[in-house]
């Protein structure tokens, strides 16, 4: 199940096609060695709970890891939390999976697979605490805006996946794109944004929400400004 020695199939259904993902394009070092701490999906890939060791408190999931800031960051003070990084470009996930192995936790793991549908048909219904989105690529062209993340379709997919009281967790320096997140999460009937939550996730400091990313570092640097929303699951 495990395996950093082969590259996904050349043809996988459940990626995109046709073109890298923008902000995801480091190639794979042959200096990584993510061992047992990077999956590579496939077109079948394991579930979570496949993938999670037993006796963890709560599961959750970051989808985009990039090179695994956040996790890094979340797997250290969430001890009794086990974080699944998704990942769509297996070089990016195979460094932030060689930065965990190199941490010697083993509350965190890579996967190379689709976000969304990974969540659709790889988590069992109300088995996640948290899911986390952020800066996802926001495939500015019209004719890709079917590939974000965030479109109408994945309300359902989060409300089935999110326990009672889990959250969707969300930050972007992406105007447009924060607002559609805003519009689409502020519609659906099983999610309030809960701004109490989203004050306390950031007084608790890096790796509880929304923080560290690089890409937050880069925008906060540049003077961009971050939107961050906390999104709670309303009782079934």
């Amino acid at each position: 199940m495990s395996s950093s020695e082969s590259l996904p199939p050349t043809h996988n259904p459940r990626m995109h096609q046709g073109g890298k993902l923008s902000f995801r394009s480091r190639v794979q070092d042959l200096d990584d060695d993510p061992g047992d701490r990077l999956v590579i999906g496939g077109k079948n890939p394991p579930t979570m709970l496949e993938l999670a060791p037993a006796g963890y408190d709560d599961l959750e999931i970051e989808v985009g890891s990039g090179k695994g800031a956040f996790l890094l960051a979340a797997t250290e003070v969430k001890p009794d939390t086990f974080l699944l990084g998704i990942e769509a470009a297996t070089g990016y996930a195979s460094l932030a999976a060689t930065k965990l192995k190199q941490s010697g936790r083993r509350n965190g793991l890579l996967l190379v697979d689709n976000g969304k549908l990974f969540l659709q048909d790889r988590v069992d219904e109300a088995q996640l605490a948290a899911v986390h989105v952020y800066f996802p690529d926001p495939w500015p062209k019209r004719r890709h805006a079917g590939r974000r993340f965030f479109t109408p379709d994945v309300v359902p997919v989060l409300a089935r996946a999110i326990r009672d009281g889990g959250f969707l967790y969300f930050a972007s320096d992406n105007a447009a794109y924060s607002g559609q997140v805003a519009r689409v999460m502020g519609a659906a009937v099983d999610f309030v944004r809960d701004e109490q939550e989203e004050a306390r996730v950031r007084a608790a400091g890096q790796g509880h929400a929304f923080s560290p990313t690089n890409f937050e570092r880069k925008y906060l640097e540049q003077g961009r400004v971050i939107r961050r929303y906390a999104f709670r699951r309303h009782p079934r």
